[in-house]
């Protein structure tokens, strides 16, 4: 893990917590291109019993504003795993763009699963993070280590 969130190749992994209450959520992680600082790519994970509650959105959602506008990335990616439709459903209402699916790509618990790519440039991010109900910035703090509820 990463000491300085545009350290190439390498993430910078933050915590998610409930403001309310401090108790750990989830994460989410950024990993600039190891050949272009100016390209990251993004995860996020959410527990179990916090899914389904908007935090992995919000939780994205924050960490583009943050990567495009702290940062000064012109283009984020992610990937999921194809069955996983709740991640894809957060890329999507996100405004990113689905880019490719690629067949069989990642060995995982003893099966070949096939990986979707999304990415979202710096342009494309003002317009739908002025359209969001909780736009980037909102949270308190420089990254996105809270949620609000």
């Amino acid at each position: 893990m990463a000491r300085h969130p545009d350290t190439a190749g390498q993430w910078f992994q933050f915590a998610v917590v409930l403001r309310s209450t401090g108790e750990l959520i989830g994460d989410c992680a950024a990993r600039p291109h190891p050949d272009d600082y100016r390209q990251a790519e993004i995860g996020f994970t959410t527990a179990p019993e916090h899914q389904g509650h908007g935090y992995a959105t919000e939780t994205a959602r924050s960490l583009l504003g943050y990567l495009f506008e702290r940062r000064g990335k012109h283009r984020v990616t992610a990937c999921c795993d194809a069955r996983n439709a709740a991640s894809a459903a957060v890329l999507e209402r996100l405004g990113m763009r689905r880019e490719g699916h690629l067949r069989e790509s990642t060995w995982a618990k003893g099966e070949w699963t096939d990986d979707l790519l999304y990415a979202l440039l710096e342009r494309e991010w003002r317009p739908s993070a002025a359209r969001s109900p909780h736009p980037a910035g909102s949270l308190p703090s420089s990254s996105p280590s809270t949620v609000r509820r």
